[in-house]
């Protein structure tokens, strides 16, 4: 590791930390001042708790009304949706309202007090996008968009693309310890080493570069992980899902506590990019070509 510099910045509601490797110090400098700048703007576009978000304008809209959003907020809803077919439906970039309510957090959030908040059980499309103009149109009311389930994953995607292109192409990228990016290969590591699991039930495995690993759980905000379909809660205590990017590592995570056993195989059958570990409170089982295998319990 001693080629390797270590950053850190706080944005999106945790800490963001990159462990960067080239021969440019001046240059790493440079590149994470502009990627502290890139957090920063997609939080102002993405945030459910910022009144002047596109989220919060997606959210506020009345139904038929029309309106242009950043290509920031293009991408993720593009992103959003491809995980959310990937995984059967079981991520729901649409379950705002309910995880509020799980969260007791309506109070501290008044720009969206006036909302009526009716028919989230509809499986009905709440918005249209048109990425080419860059325009939503609000189809029904009700659900309210909340991008929490993938930003973080889909923001060191974003980081990913802004340091390859100042040549940086060897590192380990992470997002409040709950999303990680391993950059290319470099001659230094090949392999990153990480422990996975919950309580005594723990799993050292490696992230090889050009992938991604995200967990979701209980431990920080209770049980608000919700069921797209049925509103039900977790069925599991801790996911992790690796994938190709961190936005559907991210999403696919946050899936996987809602997914049983034979959901999770079908789904890693269909999509070979996709691996999933998950955790009881005595058990731990993996699925997919990264994880497949009983990883402890009986």
């Amino acid at each position: 590791m001693a080629s390797y510099r270590s950053y850190s910045c706080e944005a999106m509601a945790t800490i963001f930390s990159f462990h960067l490797s080239t021969e440019s110090s001046d240059l790493l400098d440079s590149a994470v001042m502009e990627a502290e700048e890139l957090l920063a703007n997609l939080e102002s576009q993405l945030s459910l708790y910022i009144e002047s978000s596109d989220t919060t304008r997606i959210n506020r809209a009345h139904q038929g009304e029309e309106i242009t959003v950043s290509q920031t907020m293009v991408d993720c809803l593009l992103a959003a949706f491809d995980a959310s077919q990937r995984l059967g439906g079981a991520f729901d970039p649409f379950l705002g309202q309910l995880a509020i309510d799980a969260k007791r957090q309506r109070p501290i959030l008044p720009h969206l007090k006036d909302i009526e908040f009716v028919d989230c059980g509809s499986s009905d499309p709440v918005i249209s996008l048109d990425p080419d103009s860059s325009r939503v149109k609000k189809l029904r009311m009700g659900p309210l968009l909340d991008l929490g389930g993938i930003g973080k994953g889909f923001a060191l995607d974003c980081l990913k693309t802004l340091f390859q292109n100042w040549d940086i192409e060897s590192g380990l990228l992470d997002s409040g310890g709950s999303t990680l990016l391993a950059l290319e290969r470099n001659e230094d590591i090949a392999e990153w080493a990480l422990n996975i699991g919950y309580n005594s039930c723990v799993k050292s495995i490696v992230l090889v570069p050009g992938s991604a690993i995200a967990s979701s759980g209980e431990l920080f905000q209770g049980s608000h992980i919700i069921e797209p379909a049925e509103g039900g809660q977790s069925a599991w205590k801790r996911s992790y899902a690796m994938a190709g990017t961190g936005s559907l590592a991210d999403a696919a995570s946050t899936a996987g506590l809602v997914l049983g056993d034979r959901e999770i195989e079908s789904i890693c059958e269909q999509e070979d990019d996709l691996s999933f570990a998950v955790f009881s409170e005595e058990t731990g089982h993996g699925y997919g070509s990264f994880f497949n295998t009983e990883i402890c319990g009986t």
